[in-house]
C-alpha cells in the first residue's frame, strides 16, 4: 500500500508519519551517526520489533544512505512506546534523544584517531618503476639523498612484518633471519654489495630499527599501570607470545637495574645535537654542497634556535676551542682539511667510534692508521732512498767536473806563465834597444808629443 501525506495514496516515496522508513527500518541522520560505534543499535532510532528482527550481521553493516528527496519540513520523531515497570510517565522524544547510549570519555580517548602504521605508500609508487635508488658516500653507511627517510621506513616495516622480536637484542637473532631480512632489503633496494660500506648500512639499518622497535613496544609496556595488566591487554603490534616473553624481560630485576642505570647515565651526558631526525650523514653532505667545514657543522647541529644558543655550556666552550684554533691558523691556511684535522684534535679520539660525526660514518681504527702512517714513512724512507743515490750520482758527477775543471785550470795556468815569461823576455829585447839607441828614443818621444792633441 502506498500513502502520501497521512493517507493512502499512488506516491512511492512515502510522507507524513511514515517518512524516515526505508524497507521496514528508520533512517538515522548523518549527525547521529558519528556518535556511536559502528554495529550499535539506537532505541531511538529503532523500534523494539526491529531491534529483535534484525540479525547479528545486520547490525554490523554501515546505516542506510539518505533519500534522494529532501523533504518540505522537519518529520515528526515517532513516539515509540518504552517498557515501563514502575509506573513513570512515558519519556518524551527529548528524553528518548537523552537516554541514546553515549561512549564513556575513556572509550572516546581510545577511538581518537591517531597515525596508524606507516603502509609505505609512496615507496610502493616508486617500486612499481624498479629498485629505489640510494646515495651512499664512501666512509658512510647512510643514504645521503632524498630517499633516506623512506629507506628508514622501509626497513622499520621490514623488520615489524618478518622478524621475530622475541629475542633479547639483534644480536641474539639467528644469521638465518637476518639473510632473510638484508635479502628482503636489497630487493627494494640499489646496492652494491661488493662494497663493504652499503652492506654496513644494511645490517646498521636493520640493528637500529630493531632496537627502535623494542624501544616502542616497551613504552606501550609502561603505558599500563602494572604488570598484571600489561599481560592482560597485550598489543596488536606483536604476537600475544612474543608480547609475554617481553614482558617477562621488563619485569625482571635485572633489566629494571640496567635501565636505572642508562638512565642515570643518559643524564650526564653534557653534549646534546639538533638535528632531530635527519641524520648527520645528510646535513654533511648538505654543508659539502655549502662548501662548509666541519666546525661549521659542529655549531649548526649543536646550535638551539629556540633558545638562540648552544645547547649546552660543554658545547659552546668546544667550539670556541675549535674556533680559537683555527684563528691561529694563517689566511693561507684555513682550509677544510684544516678545519677536520682541529675537528678531530678537539674533540678527541674514541676506538671505533668518530666523535661528533654519529655512528653512520665509519671512523679510522687505530691499526689501519697505524698502517697507513707506516705506508707514508716506508714511501717517503724509499723517496729518501732514490734521493740519496741520485745524489751520490751527482755527487760522481761534480767530482768528474770539479777534476776536468781542474786540469783545465791547470793547463790555463800553465799557458799564463808561459806569456809572463814571454812578455818579460819581450820587456828585456826593447829596454836593450833603448839602451842601444837613445836618439831613436828622442825621436819617437818628439813624435808623440807632436801627435797629442793640444790643451
Amino acid at each position: 500500500m502506498h500513502y502520501q501525506g497521512n493517507q493512502p495514496g499512488p506516491s512511492s516515496r512515502g510522507g507524513g508519519r511514515l517518512r524516515g522508513l526505508r524497507g521496514g527500518r528508520r533512517y538515522i541522520p548523518y549527525s547521529g551517526r558519528h556518535i556511536r560505534p559502528r554495529g550499535a543499535k539506537l532505541s531511538s532510532y529503532h523500534s523494539t520489533e526491529e531491534c529483535n528482527q534484525s540479525s547479528s550481521d545486520d547490525s554490523t553493516q554501515p546505516p542506510s544512505p539518505p533519500p534522494c528527496v529532501v523533504p518540505t519540513h522537519a518529520p515528526e520523531p515517532i513516539q515509540e512506546p518504552q517498557p515501563n515497570t514502575a509506573g513513570e510517565p512515558a519519556p518524551t522524544g527529548e528524553q528518548s534523544a537523552a537516554d541514546v547510549p553515549m561512549e564513556t570519555e575513556g572509550t572516546q580517548e581510545q577511538r581518537r584517531r591517531t597515525r596508524g602504521p606507516s603502509r609505505c605508500i609512496f615507496f610502493d609508487k616508486l617500486r612499481k618503476n624498479g629498485k629505489v635508488q640510494l646515495k651512499i658516500n664512501d666512509g658512510e653507511t647512510a643514504p645521503c639523498c632524498e630517499h633516506a627517510a623512506m629507506f628508514t621506513t622501509r626497513v622499520s616495516w621490514i623488520v615489524k612484518q618478518y622478524c621475530d622480536m622475541s629475542y633479547k637484542r639483534w644480536s641474539d637473532v639467528p644469521p638465518a633471519i637476518k639473510e632473510e631480512l638484508i635479502d628482503r632489503v636489497r630487493s627494494d633496494f640499489v646496492l652494491d654489495w661488493d662494497r663493504e660500506n652499503h652492506r654496513l648500512t644494511v645490517t646498521k639499518a636493520l640493528r637500529k630499527r630493531f632496537n627502535s622497535f623494542h624501544h616502542d613496544l616497551h613504552k606501550i609496556y609502561e603505558s599500563y599501570g602494572s604488570h598484571a595488566e600489561a599481560l592482560a591487554n597485550g598489543t596488536s603490534l606483536v604476537d600475544p607470545i612474543v608480547w609475554v616473553k617481553l614482558c617477562e624481560k621488563w619485569g625482571s630485576d635485572a633489566f629494571k637495574k640496567i635501565s636505572a642505570q642508562n638512565r642515570e647515565n643518559r643524564k650526564k651526558q653534557a653534549i646534546n645535537h639538533t638535528s632531530g631526525r635527519k641524520s648527520f650523514v645528510r646535513l654533511l653532505e648538505q654543508k659539502r654542497n655549502e662548501n662548509g667545514n666541519l666546525v661549521d657543522f659542529y655549531k649548526e647541529t649543536r646550535w638551539s634556535k629556540k633558545k638562540n644558543a648552544f645547547v649546552t655550556d660543554a658545547t659552546e666552550n668546544t667550539y670556541k676551542e675549535m674556533q680559537c684554533r683555527l684563528d691561529g691558523l694563517g689566511p693561507e691556511q684555513r682550509s677544510d682539511e684544516a678545519a677536520a684535522t682541529v675537528f678531530r684534535e678537539v674533540l678527541g679520539h674514541r676506538p671505533g667510534y668518530a666523535r661528533g660525526l654519529g655512528e653512520m660514518v665509519i671512523p679510522e681504527s687505530s691499526r689501519q692508521r697505524d698502517k697507513v702512517q707506516m705506508q707514508q714513512y716506508m714511501s717517503e724512507a724509499e723517496k729518501h732512498k732514490k734521493d740519496a743515490e741520485q745524489y751520490k750520482k751527482d755527487a760522481e758527477q761534480y767530482k768528474k767536473d770539479a777534476e776536468a775543471y781542474k786540469s783545465q785550470l791547470d793547463e790555463m795556468r800553465t799557458e799564463m806563465r808561459e806569456l809572463r815569461e814571454h812578455q818579460l823576455q819581450n820587456d828585456k829585447v826593447m829596454q836593450s834597444f833603448f839602451r842601444a839607441f837613445p836618439s831613436f828614443t828622442e825621436s819617437v818621444r818628439q813624435t808623440q808629443c807632436n801627435d797629442s792633441p793640444g790643451p
